[in-house]
């Protein structure tokens, strides 16, 4: 009956076998514990999607409601922009219509005037 003779080469082979099984093995438990953090990350993404994809959709739907009520506001900004000059047309006419009568009927006021009291200053 022989038993078995190890050598230190075996040995030594046998602790470098034992050594990269254990660092397998460590790998392993690392590569797992990666998986998992991995697919939580997707699970979390996945769920951030689900709720943004709507949100996104309403905000577009906002942003588009006011471009449009915009584009409103910008209509009747420039119907009023063309109303205003309109009545300053208009009031710039009746200025002028209004004006050279009145600067006559002014001017005449104080000429008669002058004369009467030139006419009286005379009299006395």
């Amino acid at each position: 009956m022989t038993l078995l003779a190890l050598t230190a080469g075996d040995t030594a082979l046998i602790i470098l076998a034992a050594f990269w099984g254990l660092l397998v093995l460590a790998l392993c438990v690392v590569l797992l514990n990666t998986f998992r953090v991995l697919e939580s990350t997707k699970m979390t993404i996945d769920t951030m999607r689900e709720e943004t994809v709507p949100l996104l959709r309403e905000v577009k739907g906002s942003v588009e409601r006011a471009n449009r009520e915009l584009d409103r506001v910008d209509t009747m900004l420039v119907s009023a922009n063309d109303i205003v000059g309109r009545v300053e047309k208009l009031s710039g006419l009746v200025e002028q219509a209004a004006a050279s009568p009145l600067v006559k009927v002014i001017s005449m006021g104080a000429g008669l005037r002058q004369g009467f009291a030139r006419a009286r200053g005379k009299k006395k």
